[in-house]
């Protein structure tokens, strides 16, 4: 940890303030120094693991300094737990997000104009309102932090292409000191986060990575059932833990497996609605032994002292991501267990997310293709992906990238017009919104039973904030007076040009290369469940931090803790199902042999793991297949249009050699028929 020397007298007194405003005896290691720093009008970048304190080093600050705190946070739902325990405090905070209505927006901006606050979080995409930029030049903001700055880099593992604007938003509004600070961040992110920050000369404070109560391990598991077994013995051995899985599926089956133990247990994805999420939330906090399984929704802002165990049921994108995730253990100081189930095919799970994020061109050319066919397209993801016979993730990326570059423009959820259909009962118009909504729509249905008409469009005539109208409307429908069809509850997306795809021009060099370093990241935890050397020094290393020495806690330094109970069938002396050994089928040797130098030689090239290009079993697929076109080439198993485009032609070049060479497979003769039985 580098420290800020100074021969000038301090000129807060940080220590009392802490106690003040905080209740806090004392700072927990290194955020004496980062509050000094920051305090000085250094610029600084800060990173510290989950559960050191992060959020102090620039909310301290803020009570002491003159002005206002500008806080970029990237979750709303932490931005709003943040700002609640500050006004539990005492302090003048409050956020400005999506959520508020145009008229609590505006409010909240002449309030940060004026000074009424002293901590104002926003979202990264706040930065593209004009109005909200002027707002905040002519209020007085004596320290500009952003949290999450991880996000900043193109190499991180959770690039958001609004915090890249977060440069140039500084250069404009010029504060006097900046502080940015990540719980994950390697070396090389940590200098493209000063970079694209502006940030001249920064004290750099990293340390802090060294938990030495987690006690680190990787399991091997053969499949599903395998965690399974190991997340109830967890569940049941080592009290209140989280379970992290990589689908909503798995998680919803292994909530039920961890549950029919008998032990309490919570579920938590994006899926569920916000009442049950608060619900299980509520529930995990404030149980002892309980368990949380959840994706990766779940977890930012919680802080949980007493967590025992976290597993992760399958591979993390990236070792910032898993380190981010297991540094909830154990924030009491007592020992805790972090687990790794470890299945390679996870490994491919997770690349075919990653290609489908990145989907190739073919995909951005279909898509563009369907939506210049008509002037909105109202259909919904789904339809669209059906239209061009692509995957929802990858249309879904398609749509993100060409919305970025300008090329379309998608409304809010649940927009379009709806249809309202009058009943013979009368409302009661118990307060002057639903007076104006009800005169709206009588007066546009006089002719009729039903009007047609946009919320958008209801708040503009009834001069209402779109809040009031949704309640207004939902009073409506309770009482019987108003009947609703929502025939789209979707985004309309709207081209903003009209043109061909190819006159786009569009580059997908940076998609390329954001996809190369997915796969970089994702072989980086790969090698990290690998690992035959600490795994301690393993992450610490990762960050850039030295540690000398076996930890003595992790499996590879001391050996196992987990250790998975034999199968029920075994037990009760049966013999457990064992899979049989992979046998290749009849295949071209030539071909076979041709497939693997090329697979070897683009790795290289790639500098990437050859079985990301295409596995054995592919391999062996495409040398008894001998595909000969894009269609054949498809039909093979494994193969996919990401495939296609990066080894396809290459692929069907070698196999056209083989059949050329006479090097066809061996097809294995049929099985004997069975004579025919005599009567």
């Amino acid at each position: 940890m580098q420290a800020v020397t100074s021969p000038a007298p301090p000129l807060f007194d940080a220590p009392r303030a802490l106690e003040r405003h905080f209740g806090l005896p004392a700072f927990r290691p290194g955020q004496a120094e980062v509050i000094e720093s920051v305090l000085s009008g250094r610029n600084t970048m800060v990173v510290m693991p989950t559960g050191a304190g992060k959020s102090l080093c620039y909310q301290l600050p803020a009570m002491l300094l003159d002005g206002v705190t500008l806080v970029v946070s990237p979750l709303i739902a932490l931005m709003k737990d943040q700002v609640t325990k500050l006004n539990e405090r005492g302090i003048a905070a409050t956020f400005i997000n999506s959520t508020l209505s145009d008229i609590e927006r505006q409010q909240r901006q002449e309030q940060l104009r004026t000074g009424q606050f002293k901590l104002v979080y926003v979202a990264p995409e706040r930065f593209r309102s004009e109005s909200f930029l002027e707002a905040v030049k002519a209020a007085n903001i004596s320290l500009f932090a952003i949290d999450e700055a991880h996000c900043i880099s193109q190499w991180g593992h959770d690039f958001r292409p609004d915090y890249a604007r977060l440069g140039e938003a500084r250069k404009r509004l010029r504060p006097p000191r900046t502080v940015a600070l990540t719980a994950t961040a390697t070396p090389e992110v940590r200098d493209d986060i000063t970079r694209v920050l502006l940030m001249k000369d920064p004290q750099v404070f990293a340390a802090g990575f060294d938990r030495p109560n987690l006690f680190l391990e990787v399991l091997s598991v053969s499949g599903d059932d395998d965690k399974r077994r190991a997340c109830v013995k967890l569940a049941k051995e080592e009290g209140s833990g989280l379970v992290y899985c990589a689908t909503r599926r798995q998680a919803e089956a292994l909530y039920q497996a961890i549950k029919g133990e008998g032990v309490p247990t919570v579920l938590y994805h994006a899926g569920l609605d916000d009442r049950d999420r608060a619900k299980a939330q509520e529930k995990f906090m404030g149980k002892g032994n309980c368990v949380a399984v959840a994706t990766n929704a779940f977890g930012m802002g919680i802080d949980k002292p007493d967590i025992r165990f976290i597993a992760h049921a399958g591979i993390p994108r990236a070792v910032e991501a898993y380190y981010q995730e297991i540094g909830r253990a154990g924030r009491d100081g007592r020992p805790a267990h972090v687990v790794l189930l470890f299945n390679h095919a996870d490994v491919f799970t997770q690349e075919r997310m990653i290609e489908a994020n990145h989907p190739p061109p073919s995909v951005f050319a279909d898509v563009w293709e369907v939506l210049q066919s008509r002037p909105d397209f109202d259909k919904g993801i789904s339809a669209l992906a059906t239209a061009v016979g692509a995957h929802e993730q990858e249309v879904s990326a398609v749509l993100k990238h060409l919305e970025r570059v300008g090329h379309l423009t998608r409304g809010a959820r649940g927009e379009g017009e709806l249809v309202f259909e009058f009943s013979q009962t009368k409302p009661l118009l118990s307060d002057d919104d639903t007076a104006a909504i009800w005169g709206v729509l009588t007066k546009r249905g006089a002719r009729s039973n039903q009007v047609e008409l946009s919320l958008d469009a209801l708040a503009l005539k009834a001069e209402v904030p779109l809040a009031s109208v949704r309640r207004v409307l939902r009073q409506l429908e309770t009482t019987g007076a108003l009947k609703t069809r929502r025939p789209f509850a979707g985004r309309v997306i709207h081209c903003n040009t009209r043109s061909s795809f190819e006159a786009l021009g569009l580059d997908l060099t940076r998609l390329r290369a954001n996809e190369k370093q997915a796969k970089l990241l994702l072989k980086r935890i790969t090698d990290y469940a690998y690992a035959k050397t600490c795994r301690r020094q393993f992450i610490l290393r990762y960050f850039g931090e030295k540690r000398a020495g076996a930890c003595q806690g992790c499996d590879v330094c001391v050996g196992p803790r987990l250790v998975l109970p034999a199968p029920l069938t075994a037990r009760r002396g049966e013999m457990p199902s064992s899979k049989e050994p992979y046998v290749p089928p009849p295949h071209s040797a030539r071909a076979a042999s041709s497939l693997r130098q090329f697979r070897r030689d683009l790795s290289r090239a790639l500098d990437m793991p050859a079985y990301i290009l295409f596995n054995d079993a592919s391999l062996y697929e495409l040398a008894a297949k001998l595909p000969t076109n894009r269609f054949s080439f498809l039909k093979v198993k494994g193969m996919s249009e990401q495939k296609w485009e990066r080894v396809g032609p290459k692929v069907i070049e070698l196999c056209s050699l083989a059949r050329a060479a006479g090097d066809m497979p061996m097809l294995a003769p049929d099985p004997p028929r069975r004579p025919p039985s005599r009567r």
